[in-house]
Parts: structure tokens; sequence; C-alpha cells
């Protein structure tokens, strides 16, 4: 965007530093569709590739959105057992705010759950606690928080996606970041007799201000109102999934959008050359294209060769490109689907824990360590709404943050896999029940190998005949008992 000292569309470094994160997340999320709008963007076109040749290409290929499965999977498992609103939530705003928090029908779980998916997919994500415009009084004197009561106006919660914050400063004062200046860009539809038509404009947010800009005749951006608000900050709240800095953060699933772009250009890839491969090429040797032009190729037609040593012959592709290519496919694949299990791993110390965690020194995943962060943040929305009411404090709520069932039956399902396609070894897999506890830590693996193979053995069946053990050798069936 622009870059101008008079200009309010003018985007900050962080800003300019984000965008191409949030394009990339934007885009991966958007599935095939989106991949196949961007094109060239993230599928490549070949050297010497003709425009047409691409153009199918890219017709053909389809997205295998892990990403998004891997998002709705993490992001839903806080709420599994529903949002928690705690005791210490006034009364005003537990019954007369939560049950429609932004005045669109949606309740503070429902608007949560985007808040945090949200904030997950592209690094952070802000709520703005806005109040409606009121109207001075007709006699002239001040308003009051009655007056507001007995119009039913009320604060409501406005979800703010991270690429509509084009610029925002925060002081830090007595230990503490305080929201200075934010503008965010948004679009407004407006009634022009039987038709609809959007105009953007930009909201600038400082303490106890709030300022439209609209375009003037389109060219200049101008300021076409202005508000005071009662309150001496500004009521932004950011939740940080992963935070570098401030309005900076590397989005939790970055890598995994990576992996998956590659997994897009790998399948396109791979589509291409099955495609080239199922149709065998005709070649002849010993002729000239005038000799047989132009060919014809049907059972009434007879293919003439001048040369009594020449032939026709079809040239197929060998498949170690195809079956290299499906090798790749599956490792990618591999890859991203252990990614999510991840995040759901007990870390002591975790980045995204917050002080409280470190402070009892409690081993976190890093999706607890991101609940609790959310956590925190809905908290100081709620202090927000508490404040605009006049309220001394909002409470807090509480979420899920204890995974391990969730983390374990994900590595039982990648052990049973791995073993299942061999592999790890009998050994390494039973290792692997030991450490998620579905074994006992006593449990010995040599020992429970010779228990089974003197099993056999008074079977009758002989203690190789099982081949128990993956490194031993083949049996011989003709002295097998």
């Amino acid at each position: 965007m622009a870059k101008s000292k008079t200009d309010p569309s003018s985007t900050s470094i962080a800003y300019d530093k984000m965008s191409p994160r949030w394009r990339l997340m934007r885009t991966v999320l958007g599935g095939t569709e989106a991949l196949r709008e961007a094109a060239q963007e993230y599928l490549p076109k070949h050297e010497a590739e003709t425009d047409s040749s691409y153009r199918h290409r890219l017709a053909c290929a389809v997205f295998l959105n892990r990403t998004e499965q891997t998002l709705n999977n993490l992001s839903s498992k806080p709420f599994a057992d529903g949002l928690t609103v705690g005791e210490d939530v006034p009364k005003e705003i537990s019954e007369g705010i939560l049950n429609n928090v932004d005045l669109l029908g949606n309740n503070l779980e429902v608007f949560a759950k985007q808040w945090f998916r949200t904030g997950l997919a592209k690094g952070f994500c802000h709520v703005l606690i806005d109040f409606p415009r009121t109207q001075d009084k007709p006699d002239g004197t001040p308003r009051t928080l009655a007056d507001d009561r007995a119009e039913q106006l009320r604060p409501y919660w406005v979800l703010i996606e991270p690429e509509n914050v084009l610029f925002a400063r925060a002081e830090v004062i007595n230990g503490k970041e305080v929201l200075e200046h934010v503008r965010i860009i948004e679009t407004v539809t407006e009634q022009d007799g039987f038709i609809e038509r959007e105009v953007q404009q930009i909201r600038v947010l400082e303490p106890n201000k709030t300022m439209i800009y609209r375009k003037n005749g389109g060219k200049k951006w101008t300021k076409v109102e202005e508000w005071e608000t009662g309150l001496s900050f500004i009521p932004l709240v950011t939740f940080y999934a992963q935070r570098d800095d401030f309005m900076l953060s590397k989005p939790p699933l970055l890598d995994l959008a990576h992996l998956n772009i590659a997994h897009w250009q790998s399948t396109s890839d791979q589509r291409h050359i099955l495609t080239v491969s199922r149709f065998p090429i005709l070649a002849c040797s010993g002729a000239t294209a005038d000799d047989s032009d132009p060919l014809k190729i049907s059972p009434n037609n007879i293919l003439y060769n001048p040369d009594p040593s020449g032939r026709f012959y079809y040239v197929e592709h060998s498949g170690n490109a195809i079956d290299a290519g499906a090798q790749e496919l599956k490792d990618l694949e591999d890859q991203m689907a252990g990614y999510g299990a991840e995040f759901l791993k007990r870390k002591s110390g975790t980045q995204t824990a917050t002080a409280r965690a470190l402070d009892s020194s409690e081993a976190l995943s890093d999706l607890a360590g991101m609940v609790m962060v959310f956590e925190d943040a809905v908290s100081v929305a709620l202090w927000y709404t508490g404040s605009w009411m006049g309220l001394e404090d909002g409470g807090t709520i509480e979420l899920l943050k204890d995974f391990n069932n969730e983390r374990v039956a994900i590595n039982l399902d990648t052990l049973d896999k791995a073993r299942s396609r061999k592999d790890i070894s009998r050994k390494s897999y039973l290792e692997g029940l030991v450490r998620e506890g579905v074994l006992p830590e006593t449990f010995d693996a040599d020992d429970d190998l010779d228990n089974l193979n003197e099993e056999t053995s008074l079977l009758g069946l002989g203690a190789t005949s099982l081949n128990l053990d993956p490194a031993a050798p083949e049996p011989d069936k003709d002295n097998v008992a």
C-alpha cells in the first residue's frame, strides 16, 4: 500500500513483513480454487511449457488440504468440553452480553472458536470491543450510563482479521504494552436507491477518540467523522498464537503450509507424467516423413517403410519416474500427517506458555500454552466490555488444556500404521507402547519374544516358524517339525 505521512492507508513495517505469510496461509486454506487462481505464484510454469499445456496441468491439479484439516483439528480441541464462564464474570455481562456477544447472534463460545482459529492460522488476531454511536440528549445535558441502559445500548465484539490492521503503535508504560494508535481498514455497505454499494473506510483509534476516513472523490483520504469514546485506552485485544514481537508472528502452521504447497506441486507433476505415460509414442526407423505423410493409423491402413531393416514401434515410459514421484508424495503426506501431533506433546517451558505455567514449572504442550494465552486475551476483552458498562471487572473464562488422551490416541495410531507397513520392528513397536503407557515400564520386549517362541514350540510349530523377530532369517520349511 501507499507510504505517505498524510495517507492513513500507509502500512507499518510489521504489516509489510507479515503480508506474504498471511497471503500464503489464506491461499492454502482457500483450497484448490484459491491455488488455481494464484496459478504461477505457487505452481510455477516449467521451462518451455506452453500456455495451453500449463493451463491444462493447472486445471487437473487437486489440492490435498492437510493444513486446513490440521487447523480444524487443533482449534477445536480446547473447546471439546465447552467454554466455562467464570463465576467472577458480572451478571450484567454473563446474562446481558455473552449470549449474543457480537450482536450478530453468536454467543461467546462460537465467537471465541473463530477468534482462536484465526489466530492459530495467521499467527495473531484481534477483537475490537465497540459501542454503538450515541446521540446527544435533546436538553443538552451529558449522557450517563443510565441513558445507555434505558436505550438498551451495550458494547459488542468485532472480530478483526490481522490483514485489516494496517498500522498499530504501542508504548511500554509501567512495564505494560499500551496501544497509542491503530488504523483499521474496513468495508461498509450503503444503500443507494434500490442498489447497494460497498465503501472502503479507515477507522483510526486513539485513546478516547475514534476517527473515520474516506476517499474524497476516489483519490484522497479525508476525515469525515470524529467522536470521543469516553475510554482512556484503545479497546482492541490481540491474541498471539505465537508472538515474535509487537504485531509480528510466525503462524504456527506456516511450515505445514509450505509442505502442503510442495505436495500440490508434486501432485501436479505426478498427474502430468501419468497422463504422458498412458499414451505410448509411435516411432519409426529407416523412413522419412515423405514416405508416409500424412501418417494414418487404423485397422485398414498399411504402414510403409522403404528400408528393409526399418521398423515401426511404440516407445513407452519406463515408470521409474512415476515410482519416484509416488514415493515423494507418500513421504510428504507422512510428514504432514504427523505435524499436528507435535502441538499436543507435553514440553517444559514452551515458547507459547504464559508466565503462570513457567512459574509453576508445569510441562505444557504447545497447544495448551496457546490456550492459556487465549484465556488471558478473552479476560482482557471482558474487562474492556465491563469498562464500557461502568463495571470494575469483567471476569475470566476457562478452556480445556489437557490433551494427553488425544495425543496418545494419535501416537498409537501412528505406531500401528508404522508396524503394519513394517516401517518399524516388533521390538520398536512394543517400546512405543511402553512410552505411551499402554504397557508397563517393566515390560521387556526381548523376554516377551522368548516367551512367544516358547509358546509356538509347545504348539509344535517351531520357534522360528512365525519369524517374530524381523532380524531373524527366514525359516527352513523342510526342517520344520
